[in-house]
């Protein structure tokens, strides 16, 4: 993979990995039991979530199969993990109490723990 695909040009400020990166910067991000259970075994932890979202790029939009998402996508965002290793989640945003929130439905490093 190019070094190139890492060196992403200025985020517009209204692009959704602007609005994905703002909702877990603010906390306003939860996972699933597959995801808690991962983390529960030591393939990854939280902070490997957020820097892959704070480093990385939507590389993929689906349908939400489930309809629950707010605007009927789910994202898959490439990035790195905290010891710079390719990582990749793929969430969606939905609705909480009140607010929005990222829901990241799995995560795993590149080569799919």
């Amino acid at each position: 993979m190019s070094n190139n695909r890492w060196k992403r040009a200025r985020i517009r400020p209204h692009s959704r990995i602007a609005r994905i990166r703002q909702l877990v910067v603010s906390g306003n991000y939860d996972y699933s039991e597959k995801v808690r259970i991962l983390i529960e075994e030591g393939w990854f932890d939280e902070d490997d979530i957020e820097r892959c979202i704070e480093t990385g790029f939507v590389c993929k939009k689906e349908k939400d199969e489930q309809r629950i998402s707010v605007d009927g996508k789910k994202y898959t965002i490439l990035g790195r993990d905290c010891a710079g290793v390719a990582f990749y989640c793929v969430g969606k945003i939905m609705k909480g109490d009140g607010a929005k929130l990222f829901f990241v439905i799995t995560a795993h490093d590149q080569k799919g723990s």
